[in-house]
């Protein structure tokens, strides 16, 4: 299924996440980039107090600006809108993958009406758990349907046809989103990490350095320190390893469930298959949203 195919809640739950997590990064990066800038003009020692003067306010501003910076980050709250964007979103899509395919408290033994008034009560309740959000969310996005047709059309199909759709829209998509995030989140970590290090180190030379030659004009220590925090600051908000930990448990409890697949002969047993799959899906974004509460 693709994204227009998802209720409206799901679609703007997931552009408010995106909007709000991009913001954030943008506002975080920069942040970053002001205070190394900062730093950078403090290598050379002038001689001329004029030309100390104007480095010093020129750093002075920059590191101002990267203040302001950090203060909106604050007070915007934009990773609390990522966080709660993200969860409202996959909320919804795992409501919609049960409806869809006739699952536990959607069963296919319910008339169309009753099926969708069940969804519309628990699209509700997810929506008003995340009441929050409303000022973030699109009025273009909420004014489209809850029940989009390609739904419809997949709760009307036969059992085969349904375990089959779920089997390679759902499980397989999500495999192998899991499983090349999971690396691309594991070769990240190692290379900011890294750097991370380098920095450090060459933060050490340089003190080497000041020492042999104190008379040096030349200090790189601040800057190399600066350049360690600001790789390891980067490192924590993109949660580089946490994320390479739960990809690859969601990999691996997915792949287990798909096993189980080809023992499904009835609705009662695809009924529980897709309830055990979904709950494998949704524990990554509930640990997500937890850990951000601590």
């Amino acid at each position: 299924m693709k994204d227009k195919d998802f209720p409206n809640y799901f679609r703007a739950g997931d552009k408010a996440s995106i909007v709000a997590q991009s913001t954030y990064v943008n506002y975080v990066k920069w942040d970053l980039i002001f205070m190394v800038c900062g730093s950078t003009l403090t290598i050379f020692n002038y001689q001329d107090e004029n030309s100390k003067t104007i480095i010093y306010v020129i750093s002075g501003v920059l590191l101002l600006i990267a203040t302001i910076l950090s203060l909106v980050i604050k007070n915007k709250q934009f990773e609390d809108t990522w966080y709660r964007g993200r969860a409202l979103a996959e909320s919804c899509k795992t409501l919609t993958w049960r409806y869809i395919t006739c699952s536990e408290y959607f069963e296919n033994y319910l008339t169309v009406h009753e099926a969708k008034k069940r969804f519309i009560e628990r699209i509700t309740e997810i929506k008003d758990e995340f009441n929050d959000l409303n000022k973030e969310l699109s009025a273009n996005l909420i004014a489209l349907p809850i029940i989009t047709d390609e739904m419809k059309l997949v709760r009307e199909f036969s059992l085969d046809i349904r375990k089959q759709y779920y089997l390679q829209h759902r499980i397989d998509n999500q495999i192998n989103w899991y499983k090349n995030n999971a690396d691309k989140n594991k070769s990240k970590y190692e290379g900011w990490f890294w750097a991370v290090i380098i920095a450090q180190i060459l933060a050490i030379i340089s003190i080497g350095f000041l020492i042999k030659f104190p008379n040096c004009n030349f200090n790189f220590v601040g800057l190399f320190s600066t350049l360690s925090a600001c790789f390891f600051s980067w490192l924590q908000l993109k949660k580089y390893q946490e994320n390479k930990e739960a990809y690859t448990t969601a990999t691996s409890e997915l792949n287990l469930i798909k096993q189980e697949a080809e023992e499904i002969n009835s609705e009662g047993s695809f009924c529980k298959f897709v309830l055990d799959s979904e709950n494998a899906m949704s524990r990554e974004h509930t640990m997500w949203l937890a850990q951000k509460r601590k």
